[in-house]
């Protein structure tokens, strides 16, 4: 039976993608010192596995590499040019001290390799006092950030264009985010703000009314509890990094 055969291969390509997406997730955070970390995933469940995907590594120069980004699309395929981006972008942070400049060359290999694909990537490095964070944004959306006693905010750092796109006459920009003891910095996929029904605008606005500098794993909690109203219809993926210290 046509049908029941096609429906079988949408289902059996879903959960291949979800299996490799999970592959390539952390099965747990670094324990890092000066930090606590938290993440979450959830698949979409309207549209099947996306390219959402987050990463957390140690550099040999001490400085701590956070990484957030999404692959347009759904399915096996996206989920496929995530892993092959995600490798890609901790090769270079390995060769590169500047969080534009990886961007840069994982730009040039979109463009070269991945023809067709459109990704928004984060990409911070926080130094190895904790005291500052170097980010830098390929189309994606601003970070929030909170301090103790200090209302949440969109970080102030420019957006360069994401991915895969043509190329730009002007520089990708680095922005340095002061960490102050007990700040948080959290991270997250358009699929946590969006809604059919609703300018992104107010999804920002009531993630950044949520989010308090409290530890990592509390804020995962807060925010998906917060939005969790209804199923999603996206990928979402967030990442909570929060400096040891004074709440």
């Amino acid at each position: 039976m046509p049908g029941v055969d096609d429906d079988l291969d949408e289902l059996l390509g879903q959960a291949t993608a979800l299996a490799l997406q999970r592959s390539l997730l952390p099965d747990r955070l670094p324990r890092v010192p000066g930090v606590d970390l938290a993440a979450r995933y959830v698949p979409g469940h309207a549209f099947g596995i996306g390219g959402d995907w987050y990463d957390v590594f140690v550099l040999p120069s001490g400085w701590l590499g956070v990484v957030i980004g999404d692959v347009s699309g759904h399915g096996l395929a996206s989920a496929v040019v995530m892993g092959r981006i995600r490798s890609a972008l901790r090769a270079y942070a390995l060769i590169c001290d500047d969080p534009s400049d990886v961007l840069t060359l994982l730009n040039r290999k979109v463009r070269t390799f991945e023809a067709g694909s459109l990704t928004t990537v984060l990409y911070a490095m926080v130094s190895p006092s904790r005291e500052w964070a170097l980010v830098s944004s390929a189309g994606h959306l601003r970070p929030v950030l909170a301090g103790p006693g200090v209302p949440a905010v969109l970080a102030a750092i420019p957006i360069d264009p994401p991915l895969g796109v043509a190329r730009s006459r002007r520089p990708r920009r680095t922005t340095a985010l002061e960490l102050a003891p007990g700040a948080l910095l959290f991270c997250y996929t358009d699929g946590l703000v969006e809604r059919r029904d609703e300018v992104i605008d107010i999804g920002l606005k009531r993630l950044t009314g949520i989010i308090k500098a409290d530890t990592a794993e509390s804020v995962c909690a807060t925010v998906m509890a917060g939005t969790a109203d209804e199923p999603p219809t996206d990928d979402v993926a967030v990442l909570a990094v929060r400096r040891h210290g004074t709440r």
